[in-house]
Parts: C-alpha cells; sequence; structure tokens
C-alpha cells in the first residue's frame, strides 16, 4: 500500500469512494444515516449538501472521525503535513441546531480542533455524551452550557471543558458567538 495521499475530490466524490471502499451499496448505506437512497445519490453527485448531523452520521457510518471528511486539499506535499489554508478547508452547511465548525487542522492522535460560530438564537438539539474531552475559549460572544447538567455562561475571554459529561448548548443573544473548541481522546488516567 503507498504511503501517499490521494488528491481529495469534492465530498460528494470522497463519500462515495468511502463508501466503495467499504463494500457498501447505497441502500445499505441508507439505514445507517437515516436518509434515503435518492438522497445520498444526490449527494454523491454533489447535487446535495449534506449538513453538520448528516456528515455525523456519515462518518459513525464509516466509522472514522468526522474531522476526516472536512478535509479537503490541493496542497503542496512540503505544506501538507504543516499548514492548512483557509481556502482549503471544506465548506460545511450548517445543522439544524445552527453550528458552524471549521476544522482547523487536520487530527491529530484523535484530536480535533475547531473554530465554531454558534448563530443567533442557535441551540444544540438533546443533551449529548460524546465520551471525549471537549474544551473551549470563546473569542467573540457569549454562551450558555450544561456540563453534566451544571449551567454556565461563558462570555468573550472564558473557557470552559467537559470531560465525557453530558453537553448542551444554547446561545440566546441577537449575535453569534465565535469560539475554538477542541475535542480529544479522554486522558487514561483517574484524575481526568
Amino acid at each position: 500500500m503507498s504511503n501517499a495521499s490521494p488528491q481529495l475530490g469534492s465530498l460528494g466524490q470522497d463519500l462515495r469512494r468511502l463508501r466503495i471502499s467499504r463494500g457498501l451499496r447505497i441502500a445499505d448505506l441508507a439505514p445507517l444515516v437515516h436518509r434515503s437512497t435518492g438522497w445520498i445519490s444526490q449527494v454523491e453527485r454533489d447535487r446535495s449538501q449534506p449538513s453538520y448531523s448528516d456528515l455525523a452520521a456519515f462518518a459513525r457510518a464509516f466509522e472514522i472521525p468526522i474531522s476526516e471528511l472536512f478535509r479537503h486539499s490541493t496542497q503542496t506535499d512540503a505544506e501538507e503535513h504543516d499548514v492548512l489554508r483557509r481556502e482549503q478547508r471544506r465548506e460545511i452547511t450548517p445543522d439544524s441546531t445552527g453550528a458552524l465548525d471549521d476544522l482547523l487542522v487536520p487530527v491529530m492522535g484523535g484530536i480535533e480542533f475547531y473554530r465554531s460560530h454558534l448563530l443567533a438564537h442557535s441551540a444544540s438539539e438533546l443533551p449529548a455524551r460524546s465520551g471525549r474531552l471537549e474544551m473551549g475559549t470563546v473569542l467573540e460572544g457569549a454562551f450558555e452550557i450544561w456540563i453534566g447538567g451544571r449551567h454556565h455562561v461563558v462570555e468573550a475571554g472564558d473557557s470552559f471543558w467537559c470531560r465525557g459529561e453530558t453537553l448542551s448548548w444554547l446561545n440566546p443573544h441577537d449575535t453569534p458567538c465565535v469560539m475554538i473548541w477542541v475535542v480529544a481522546p479522554l486522558p487514561h488516567d483517574s484524575d481526568a
């Protein structure tokens, strides 16, 4: 097997390659992502754009980190392992929560590093437990977060962290909240 990274195409082409590489037919994938075969076909032909929650479903079905679906590279070999240019990031349609996540660097050791925009009057759908360490710092604006049921208001300059507990959020304000959000594996020691 070659160590060279293949040139990535469009999101639809990448999803099709992943499906085929796993020996799945569209009919096999549809129930795994809770979408119709026609919709998946449209996505693979770049005629429909999946939301963030759709991409999360694809990532679960393919058993890969969601951040792998954000990668889009036309970089030279010299830059590929060190730099990700702004124009090389995939644009992802916002999901129903109103969160826009932009992967800032390729996944390293299971660590995902995002710039997140929580749009005005947006909220997570349900409290969710990722089973991972999630942390961030607010750059602009403010939002509310529930970590393990505990409520916090987090403003510009504040940081937060969640050690595998349930997490939900709300931006009740008229302005977006911009933050850096990091998701990483939980440390193995009991002090985490």
